[in-house]
C-alpha cells in the first residue's frame, strides 16, 4: 500500500481547449447565480468524482491486488477499481459512473490507466469565472463520452510523477492534457474520514450562506 499525501495535482486550467457550441451551453449552465460557487453539486454532498478527486491537495492511496489496483480518495472518502487483469476499456459501459471505469496497465516502469463510462453531473474541476463575463465561479463541464488517460511514473522512493489527458470531443475542441505533477510519499499517516455529510452541509448553508444572501439581496 502506497500513502500519497498533499497530491496537489490541479489540472492546468491554460491548457484547457475551448468549448464547442454544446460544451459552451453546459458551462454556462454551471455559472453561479451568486458570489459563491452557488451551482456546485458539492454543496448538496454529490460526489466529487473523477478526475475532479484527482485536483484536491488530499491524500490518496493505491492498493495493489492480483486483478486490480484501489484507488482510494480521501476527499470525499470515495474509492474506484483500476482493473488490471488484462481486459480492455469497454467502448461503453453497463452503467455511468461518478468515478468511472477504469483499467491499466504497465509499459516499462509507467503504469497507464485509461477511464471512461464517466457520469456527467459531475465537474472535471471548478472555475474562478476565467471564460465567464460575469467572473462568477463555475464548473468546467464534461460529457458521458469523456475519456481519461492518467501515467504514474516512480522517480525515486519518495516521488512520484504523473500526467493526466481529457479527450471529450463532445464538449471540447482538442485534448486536454496537463503537465506533469509531482505527488510526494508521506509515510507513517493514515487516511482522513474526510467526508460530505448531507446533515452539515445544510446546518452550515442555513447559518452561513442564506444569511449572507439575504444580506447582499437587501444591500442592493
Amino acid at each position: 500500500m502506497v500513502d500519497l499525501g498533499a497530491n496537489g495535482t490541479a489540472i492546468d486550467v491554460n491548457a484547457a481547449p475551448p468549448f464547442t457550441p454544446y460544451g459552451q451551453k453546459l458551462y454556462e449552465a454551471t455559472i453561479s447565480d451568486a458570489e459563491w460557487s452557488s451551482k456546485d453539486p458539492r454543496n448538496v454532498c454529490d460526489p466529487i468524482g473523477f478526475p475532479r478527486s484527482y485536483t484536491y491537495n488530499y491524500g490518496i492511496q493505491f492498493v495493489k491486488l492480483p486483478d486490480r489496483i484501489i484507488e482510494f480518495f480521501e476527499q470525499g472518502h470515495a474509492t474506484r477499481d483500476i482493473w488490471t487483469d488484462g481486459r480492455k476499456l469497454p467502448p461503453n459501459p453497463p452503467t455511468l459512473r461518478f468515478y468511472g471505469y477504469a483499467v491499466g496497465h504497465w509499459e516499462g516502469d509507467t503504469f497507464i490507466v485509461e477511464s471512461n463510462g464517466y457520469d456527467e453531473r459531475t465537474w472535471i474541476m471548478g472555475e474562478n469565472g476565467q471564460r465567464n463575463p460575469q467572473h462568477r465561479q463555475a464548473g468546467f463541464p464534461h460529457s458521458d463520452e469523456m475519456r481519461v488517460t492518467e501515467t504514474y511514473k516512480r522517480l525515486n522512493y519518495g516521488l512520484l510523477e504523473s500526467t493526466i489527458t481529457i479527450t471529450d470531443p463532445k464538449v471540447y475542441v482538442g485534448v486536454w492534457k496537463s503537465s506533469p505533477k509531482q505527488i510526494t510519499l508521506v509515510p507513517d499517516t493514515e487516511m482522513a474520514e474526510h467526508m460530505c455529510v448531507p446533515s452539515d452541509e445544510i446546518d452550515f448553508n442555513t447559518r452561513n450562506i442564506l444569511p449572507a444572501l439575504e444580506k447582499n439581496a437587501a444591500g442592493k
